[in-house]
């Protein structure tokens, strides 16, 4: 198992916004890489709000993974032995000094890369070199100093970026905790939503609390909110006597954590979680759906309050109550500096005062990026991030003082293609080079790039009048149809990974996931789960697999095998399923970008079934039931076939199964979306 060690920031003793930006980073590098992630820190945050404890209960204490889905496989080093594998450091400096750059041949000698820099000198990136070192590190420094917003930290090429986007956006608030935020802002309904940081800011360095007046609150509010239109507050000290002149102001005000608890404080005790952590995140999502916003500079609560609403739609300007940065060479002391103009605003509104092609580039240098304020370049809806990285060249070989860069991918031999799955690769091998090309174009998606050693060789051989097919250096068939050429290496090929991977339970089946899950379509030939899978696709999800599945025991996960699918057409939609299979399949190209980097949680089981002429019907299927349907399409029984029986069992115990009869693929996929948004 390839893993990386990730330090979340100093041990998890920070706050809640920092431990969630800090966690993004292992997430991506971890998932970029196929690697497990090992989260050391993992700990309930300190709360700034005390002054709910006589009626919120801490007895459940929150983690960020308590409050939010990941995306990804993970686990708690704690629950892992890692004594005695082989390690490697991958960045011992603190992230905000640090770029982490993929693929490793991207250019990072470049105007727009130093501009990216920004000063930064730390750049390092995972690269072949240590793709066979089982565990990675990623440690921070000794301070575990692993914080810094994503979209200053990683510089990608397009494909990479893409890759990241669509992992970001599995990253969500777990569905009870996004239910409830969404249920109390519709309650709320219209409102304006202000964050004012007190508490910490009073006893933190380089921050004005102190000096500041009441009414400068009021008067950035004035500039952009009606004093009639709701305001809700956001703030770690309600009764704090400065924001008597607000209250007064706007006399049409609720403090939001307040109203949860007077509304709505059954419902909120009823949560997994509902300590100050609990409280203030929700407070945090219920911030987010305002109609506009101002928050505190240098907060990252404020920060991801911007940001979740900019992917939301909402991408106006940031907004700031004041400049919190002090200036240069005055006496600072915990919560008081001299108020200056350091970071001018207009309005609440930083004032660019330089120039470059990065958002960062254009403000004070003594502001430091990383945390002290998001950035239009995180948003995923309007793809600022993706169109940046048209301009990113692939690097030709660099000097070895370079850390990290190579040379671009070499041209494949004529007589081998190697594919390659969870870090092991198979090689399939002919003497004849039109088989070798079909073979790399159903395996299009999983080219190796040739630097491990193949675990098994698959190598078919012609004499001139016979085919002969060897597998692992021994002749297993010989003197068959060239129909059936590639349906034989197909096979041999994916047995060869069945074998490498007892741990894993295969199935025969199609499978796509999204933003709301993976659904599994398991089914013999002909039944459709081609066809829906690509469907599925069509609008937006990521391709799996449409033939062979490996589902991941441990967290019940759905790992990537993406073949290329196949698809069989008629001009004539009545042909019966039998009629259907004699069809040629025809190969669908997909671009990287189409297919999930990552595997990803089991949502939905559905079984197909092709019925020309049919309606679309769904129906659910009882554990019973699923567990055999699911046996029947398991390819790899034969291997664990006891532990195989048991795992399926408990599989289906928790998840919706469901028969699907169609005729119509768009309707059928219309029907298990819906179905899947409801559950």
């Amino acid at each position: 198992m390839r893993s990386l060690v990730f330090n979340i920031y100093r041990q998890g003793e920070a706050g809640l916004s920092n431990l969630i930006m800090s966690l993004e980073l292992g997430i991506l590098i971890s998932a970029l890489t196929d690697r497990v992630l090992i989260l050391r820190g993992n700990k309930t945050p300190p709360a700034n709000v005390v002054q709910y404890d006589h009626c919120v209960t801490n007895a459940h204490k929150s983690r960020v993974t308590d409050l939010m889905d990941i995306g990804i496989p993970w686990i708690d080093i704690d629950q892992v032995d890692i004594t005695g594998l082989l390690s490697h450091e991958v960045c011992d400096r603190p992230a905000w000094q640090s770029v982490y750059y993929a693929p490793e041949n991207l250019s990072i000698l470049t105007d727009d890369f130093q501009s990216f820099a920004n000063g930064r000198e730390n750049f390092f990136t995972i690269g072949k070199n240590l793709q066979d070192i089982p565990l990675l590190t990623f440690s921070g420094g000794p301070q575990s100093e692993t914080l810094s917003y994503y979209s200053y930290f990683f510089y990608f090429d397009y494909d990479n970026q893409h890759r990241a986007e669509t992992i970001l956006k599995r990253i969500k608030p777990k569905n009870e905790y996004a239910e409830f935020s969404n249920r109390i802002a519709k309650e709320l309904g219209d409102f304006n939503a202000v964050h004012i940081r007190r508490g910490d800011f009073k006893v933190t360095l380089g921050v004005t609390t102190l000096e500041r007046k009441p009414g400068e609150v009021v008067a950035i509010l004035d500039e952009h909110f009606k004093r009639d239109d709701l305001l809700v507050i956001v703030t770690d000290e309600a009764n704090d006597p400065f924001l008597n002149e607000l209250k007064l102001a706007y006399q049409n005000h609720l403090f939001v954590d307040l109203f949860i608890l007077e509304n709505f404080e059954k419902e909120f005790l009823d949560l997994p979680q509902h300590d100050s952590i609990a409280l203030a995140y929700i407070s945090q999502l219920v911030a987010a759906h305002s109609q506009d916003f101002i928050g505190t500079m240098t907060s990252t609560f404020t920060g991801l309050i911007q940001r979740m609403r900019a992917n939301a739609g909402k991408a106006e300007p940031f907004k700031y109550l004041w400049n919190e940065i002090p200036a240069p060479g005055i006496k600072v002391s915990p919560g008081r500096h001299a108020i200056s103009n350091e970071i001018p605003l207009d309005k609440g509104v930083m004032i660019e005062t330089a120039k470059g092609p990065y958002s960062w580039n254009r403000v004070n240098k003594r502001l430091n990026p990383a945390w002290m304020r998001e950035w239009p370049e995180s948003f995923l809806k309007n793809g600022t991030m993706l169109e940046k990285t048209l301009a990113r060249n692939i690097s030709p070989p660099q000097p070895a003082a370079v850390a990290g860069v190579s040379s671009t991918k070499t041209k494949r031999a004529t007589d081998h293609f190697s594919i390659e799955f969870m870090g092991k690769t198979v090689t399939a091998q002919s003497n004849k080079p039109d088989i070798v090309n079909s073979i790399a174009g159903l395996f299009s998606m999983m080219e190796s790039s040739g630097q491990q050693e193949a675990i098994g060789r698959v190598n078919l051989q012609y004499d001139g009048k016979n085919y002969t097919l060897h597998v692992g250096g021994k002749p297993t068939e010989r003197g068959f149809a060239r129909s059936k050429i590639l349906k034989k290496i197909y096979r041999a090929i994916v047995e060869i990974f069945i074998y490498s991977h007892p741990e894993l339970v295969w199935l025969h089946a199609g499978a796509a996931c999204s933003s709301h899950g993976c659904i599994v379509l398991p089914g013999v030939w002909g039944r459709g789960k081609s066809t829906l899978t690509l469907e599925l696709c069509k609008l937006g999800w990521l391709f799996m697999s449409d033939d062979i599945v490996p589902i991941e025991p441990r967290d019940g996960s759905a790992v990537p095998f993406p073949g290329t699918p196949g698809i069989r057409k008629a001009d004539n939609q009545t042909l019966l399923r039998h009629q259907v299979n004699q069809l040629p399949k025809l190969s669908v190209q997909l671009t990287r970008a189409q297919v999930s980097p990552i595997p990803a949680p089991v949502s939905m089981i559905v079984f197909p079934q092709f019925i020309s002429g049919v309606g679309t019907e769904l129906v659910e299927v009882s554990p019973a039931q699923s567990a055999g349907k699911l046996l029947e399409n398991c390819v790899s029984f034969p291997i664990n076939s006891d532990e195989t029986i048991q795992y399926l069992c408990s599989m289906v115990e928790g998840k919706k199964v469901y028969n699907l009869t169609f005729s119509d693929p768009s309707d059928a996929v219309q029907a298990m979306t819906d179905k899947l948004k409801r559950l």
